[in-house]
């Protein structure tokens, strides 16, 4: 019986940790099934860390690509585009006539926006691990509205793995995880 014991509390303490909490909504009068293809925008950045939010673009569109959501934008044409259309060092907000030549020139029905809201590197001892928390929304360029918005954050902790002397979750996987539940939510609408 003790080894039942045993076992049992090692598959608990490996199922706790990587603790993530969320919330989206998606307008229940638009149907998201209209959507083909979309342009991701350049992310907002309120952390310290340089570079998360290109990072978390990326793995956004990767995510996007590899589930088969949408077709998405090509980031080199959308940066000259909005490098010529937009004056101003915030590329991540545009208004809606600028939202509207951005769907003749690239075909699209929305766009995603967002905003990496919290990296930190949390120090547990001699255990540390990554918490991040991204918002995301998607506008439908016809009328404005935003359609879907998400934030979730997720973390790299492990109880086990700090138990046993493991490594946390890097960043990229905690990442990948985080931008897959915020995804997932486009689906339970």
């Amino acid at each position: 019986m003790n080894n039942v014991i045993r076992i049992m509390l090692i598959l608990a303490l490996l199922c706790s940790g990587c603790a993530q909490t969320g919330h989206h909504y998606t307008d229940p009068a638009i149907g998201l099934g209209y959507i083909k293809k979309i342009a991701i925008l350049p992310l907002e950045n309120f952390t310290a860390r340089k570079g998360i939010e290109e990072r978390s673009r990326e793995l956004l569109t990767t995510r996007i690509l590899g589930h088969g959501l949408y077709e998405v934008v090509e980031k080199g044409e959308l940066h000259r585009f909005l490098r010529d259309e937009i004056r101003s060092s915030e590329k991540e907000l545009i208004d809606q006539r600028i939202a509207k030549r951005m769907a003749r020139e690239f075909n699209i029905d929305a766009y995603i926006a967002g905003s990496v809201d919290e990296y930190t590197e949390v120090r547990n001892g001699s255990y540390t691990y990554p918490e991040i928390a991204i918002s995301l929304r998607m506008v439908d360029i016809k009328t404005g509205n935003i359609i879907w918005k998400a934030s979730h954050n997720a973390n790299g902790y492990s109880t086990a793995g700090r138990l046993l002397g493991l490594s946390a979750e890097d960043t990229n996987s905690v990442l990948f995880r985080l931008i897959d539940n915020l995804l997932a939510t486009l689906s339970e609408s």
